[in-house]
């Protein structure tokens, strides 16, 4: 906000400009001019909200440069600030647009209050400017102009400060959620508008969240939403989300997938990438809503393609089934099925398949038929239950093999399924391995697990884990100069002092006793 003091005497000038508090109106500049040809040039080169103008001045006289002013400045608004009480100067002024008229001799606080009431006059016109008719043509434009670089130019991206300032967000406690919508049976315009509407109607506007949907292509829309107020928790969102996208179907006939980000602040455009990526890359069943998270770094399964073709080998071939629909179902169900991922595992049932076949003297070509190819099952990664098909007609294929060479499908023996989690603890040594973990690493449940385990080897579970690392750190510690630390990490122990509990309860001697006696002796 900036003031322009017009007077022809140096006195009034200078004693204006030191006594009124400029900083407590909120004033930045206070321009002075002695004349009205000098106030002028002032208003034509600096940006002015504020004229205070004596009447009677030299040459050109206070009227006359209001009078211009108005028709040239019509947005700066004018105080008269004269010891002349004439009536017709008065009303002069007023038919002529002055905001305020003021007798001289007048106090600071009177002239300060007349200068407050101004500025707030101008506050609210330039609120009714921007919600003027034209405000709202162009600024949605504008608008939607950032929400579309955002969502499919985010490398580009910098126009953020200005994002916010056109919105009004300015400020640490304004934070912005993104969404994409994606349509299928139905134009992304007509969506977006059945999308707002029940996004009103499901409570947004009452919560004082503010939201606005853009379409980026035919079957795509963007949706950002963002506020000052207190967040809604992501699950909370998908919720309603998942009700806005079921009356959206149901009047549109068609099919609405959403993916919702994460809340953002200055990382807007990252959340937004990982929104992008997430829907190219991710295996996903339609009509649902996903929460996106870009630090989702889910522990799923390693595809075992070695372990596979041994159960084909025994001619278990229910058990490699059941594994692969298990490790996509439980993908699927953490909403982190990407289609790397399943290609994954289709190398590793090929690989599987090869395996088998080899062992029966077959080619894996003999697998496939006319109706069902080697590159459809190459590229079966499309949905789920397009993989779990492919694993089928495979299986029963090799099924066939099997009975046409006069032998039947096997079992997975309780011996054979002890066996493998001995080696897979032995390969796995470094890391503690729970009994639910080596249970389900072979398809048991945990109880009988721990009895079954007990009867093949002749000791319990966890003793025997304790015997096996014990061992080895014995042999480390004897036939190596790794120190104490690394031994204990080489067998699980991220904490030393619990290694070396755990030994001398096992040798009744620390591991540095332990070490030293060996040295010495040659054995302990």
């Amino acid at each position: 906000m900036n003031v322009l003091l017009v007077d022809d005497q140096e006195r009034i000038l200078v004693a204006t400009k030191k006594l009124v508090n400029w900083e407590r109106l909120g004033v930045g500049e206070v321009y002075t001019a002695d004349s009205a040809a000098a106030a002028r040039k002032i208003l034509e080169t600096y940006t002015v909200d504020i004229m205070l103008t004596d009447i009677e001045m030299p040459g050109e006289d206070g009227i006359s440069l209001q009078k211009w002013q108005a028709e040239n400045y019509p947005q700066v608004y004018c105080i008269f600030l004269t010891s002349h009480a004439d009536f017709s100067y008065a009303k002069e002024a007023i038919h002529n647009g002055a905001f305020d008229y003021i007798l001289q001799p007048a106090s600071i606080p009177d002239i300060e209050e007349a200068i407050g009431r101004c500025i707030r006059k101008l506050e609210e016109r330039e609120a009714i400017l921007r919600k003027s008719s034209l405000y709202d043509e162009q600024l949605p434009n504008t608008l939607e102009a950032y929400i579309v670089s955002l969502f499919y130019q985010r490398e580009q991206f910098t126009q953020m400060d200005e994002w916010r300032a056109d919105s009004h967000t300015q400020g640490e406690e304004w934070w912005y959620l993104p969404c994409l919508a994606v349509f299928e049976r139905a134009n992304a315009e007509n969506g977006k508008a059945l999308l707002l509407k029940a996004l009103g109607e499901y409570g947004f506007d009452s919560k004082g969240i503010i939201y606005k949907a853009v379409p980026l292509a035919e079957e795509q829309a963007a949706v950002l939403f963002y506020g000052n107020r207190d967040i809604i928790e992501l699950l909370q969102m998908r919720e309603i989300l998942q009700a806005a996208r079921q009356y959206v179907c149901g009047e549109a006939n068609c099919s609405l997938t959403l993916f919702l980000g994460e809340y953002a602040k200055e990382g807007l455009p990252e959340a937004i990438g990982n929104i992008m990526e997430y829907q190219e890359s991710m295996v996903i069943r339609k009509n649902e809503v996903y929460l996106v998270c870009g630090e989702k770094a889910q522990e799923l399964r390693v595809p075992d393609g070695a372990a596979w073709g041994k159960w084909l080998t025994r001619k278990d071939s229910v058990l490699v089934k059941n594994q692969i629909v298990n490790m996509l179902h439980y993908a699927e169900k953490q909403q982190y099925l990407t289609i790397n991922y399943m290609q994954k595992i289709i190398h590793s049932f090929l690989e599987a398949c090869s395996i088998g076949c080899y062992a029966q003297n077959k080619k894996l070509s003999e697998l496939f038929t006319e109706d069902y190819t080697y590159e459809q099952m190459l590229h079966a990664c499309t949905s789920v239950e397009e993989l779990c098909e492919g694993v089928d007609i495979c299986l029963r294929q090799y099924n066939r093999m099997l009975m046409e060479k006069g032998e039947e499908e096997g079992t997975y023996s309780v011996h054979e399924r002890i066996q493998d989690v001995l080696h897979y603890l032995d390969e796995n040594m470094e890391r503690m391995i729970s009994r639910r973990e080596a249970a389900k690493y072979v398809f048991l449940n945990e109880d009988y697990f721990s009895r079954v385990f007990r009867k093949e080897t002749g000791t319990g579970y966890k003793e025997y884990v304790l015997k096996q690392k014990m061992d080895y750190a014995k042999k480390l510690l004897g036939d190596t100069d790794m120190s104490v630390a690394l031994i204990a990490s080489k067998v699980g122990y991220e904490n030393f002092t619990n290694f070396t509990q755990m030994f001398r309860k096992y040798t009744g001697t620390t591991p540095t006793e332990y070490r030293k006696k060996y040295q010495k002796n040659g054995q302990p």
